[in-house]
């Protein structure tokens, strides 16, 4: 057997979407089937967008609601910029991946779940933020590779102007939704202007090159 073969580890995560877990060496790899949602070897444009916090909107939000927790490279990029008092509610669709990122991935997440500022739930993003109407400052979606890629077929209704209004109305007047894409979808900012936000995108760049989008919705 070559050595290489030999340092492959393939797990199966449990729940939705068929997910397995793939790790050569250090490197860490999420899939979906043969498509690879998420790299240990390519967080950059997650963690900038993450960042983002500190300048969308009216700036210092008090209260965010990320769709995705990943390997935690959104949730670090948060924790970096925000106040002390910020309250970070994380919707975590596959508990599987939550239990990754508390146990053998917390080296990639930087212990992200351990920030008192974090909260952690399973379940939909749209479940949770109909729960909170108004409410919230900023809502960061990074729970496919764009919003004409899903993950799980039940996410497609996000990025359509009625889930986009439901969306909406979870934020506060000045409120600002920024959805992550790995791919160029300026067709998205059409759905956000029909679902009644102000549209806009920024290029997210790793290593010196634009190797993502974050496209916002301001409300």
């Amino acid at each position: 057997m070559p050595v290489n073969a030999r340092q492959v580890r393939i797990r199966p995560i449990d729940g939705p979407g068929h997910l397995v877990l793939r790790e050569t060496g250090n490197l860490v790899e999420l899939l979906a089937g043969s498509v690879i949602l998420l790299s240990s070897a390519a967080l950059g444009t997650e963690f900038e967008f993450g960042r983002l916090a500190a300048t969308l909107g009216k700036g210092a939000p008090r209260r965010i609601v990320i769709g995705g927790l990943g390997f935690g490279a959104t949730v670090r990029g948060v924790l970096d910029v925000v106040a002390p008092d910020a309250s970070i509610l994380v919707v975590e669709k596959v508990e599987a991946v939550i239990e990754l990122v508390r146990g053998p991935m917390a080296h990639i997440a930087q212990g992200v779940l351990e920030d008192a500022r974090v909260k952690v739930v399973p379940g939909d993003i749209r479940a949770v933020l109909a729960e909170a109407p108004g409410d919230v400052d900023l809502i960061l979606l990074d729970v496919d590779n764009g919003p004409h890629w899903a993950s799980f077929r039940s996410n497609a209704r996000l990025y359509s102007p009625a889930g986009l209004t439901e969306l909406k109305r979870a934020l506060l007047v000045g409120g600002v939704l920024a959805v992550w894409s790995g791919y160029r979808s300026d067709s998205f900012l059409g759905h956000l202007r029909a679902a009644g936000f102000t549209p806009s995108v920024i290029p997210l760049q790793e290593r010196g090159r634009v190797r993502a989008r974050a496209y916002i919705g301001s409300n």
